[in-house]
């Protein structure tokens, strides 16, 4: 079986099951519900839609979408083992193409929920206010990306900001996957995106390098670009490195 068979079945396998399509809609409740009182008031945040994005994404309810995101395939390498059927697939293959299969579409899940979950939210709120009004906070328009809103490509902007988070989602998951080789309990597995993230929020430094570069509003960069690259270039890197950890330890126990 090569790797792209292996692809093939476990993009099947996540699209048949209900839990990334009850997650998506749980990432757009979370960040609902993460604007606290503001939620129920009219006018919400400053009576538009990219303020009160910017506030739901900053309150500490943003870090549950990241235990949805991780519930849409992250459990798949402890479910595999406990069923016997990581031997089987791994023996009509090679465990390298397995656990990279698996790596890919964990990670590509948790972006696409996060991204999709997350307009959905904005969507619901856009029903409501408008994108901007005369009360914009300054600090959406000197971030990065800023110049989308100054072209009026929200939904673009908006876009780019949730890929970003869906980014650290995506590590986050892995990260939930690779502590499955150690633990068997599902329900710590789904909470270790909070968890991480929260440790990470509590020790971060003061500069570029810590979980706050995903947000463009709080970043200073030469250009957009090199700003997204850095962002993805972060997040490939700590996923390979969770990756790399997956497979080594799915070897040794098999």
């Amino acid at each position: 079986m090569n790797r792209a068979h292996y692809l093939r079945t476990d993009i099947r396998r996540l699209i048949k099951n209900y839990p990334i399509y009850l997650a998506i809609v749980g990432v757009a409740l979370s960040i609902w519900f993460s604007l606290e009182d503001c939620a129920f008031e009219e006018g919400m945040v400053n009576g538009n839609v990219l303020d009160t994005y910017s506030f739901a994404v900053n309150m500490s309810g943003i870090m549950i979408p990241y235990a949805f995101c991780a519930f849409s395939y992250a459990t798949v390498f402890c479910e595999d083992l406990e069923h016997k059927y990581a031997r089987y697939s791994i023996n009509r293959g090679n465990t390298w193409k397995y656990v990279v299969s698996k790596a890919v579409v964990v990670y590509g899940s948790s972006v696409i929920t996060m991204v999709l979950g997350s307009l959905l939210f904005v969507a619901a709120i856009r029903l409501k206010i408008p994108w901007t009004s005369e009360s914009l906070q300054d600090i959406n328009l000197v971030g990065m990306y800023s110049s989308l809103i100054s072209g009026e490509h929200y939904w673009a902007y908006v876009f780019l900001c949730t890929l970003q988070m869906g980014m650290l989602a995506g590590v986050l998951s892995l990260a939930a996957s690779f502590l499955s080789m150690f633990v068997s309990n599902k329900m710590l597995i789904l909470i270790t995106p909070i968890l991480i993230q929260q440790i990470l929020l509590e020790y971060r430094g003061k500069g570029w390098f810590n979980v706050m570069l995903i947000y463009p509003n709080l970043n200073r960069f030469s250009s957009d670009i090199q700003y997204f690259l850095i962002v993805f270039g972060c997040s490939l890197c700590f996923s390979a490195l969770f990756t790399w950890g997956i497979y080594k330890k799915i070897k040794n126990r098999l």
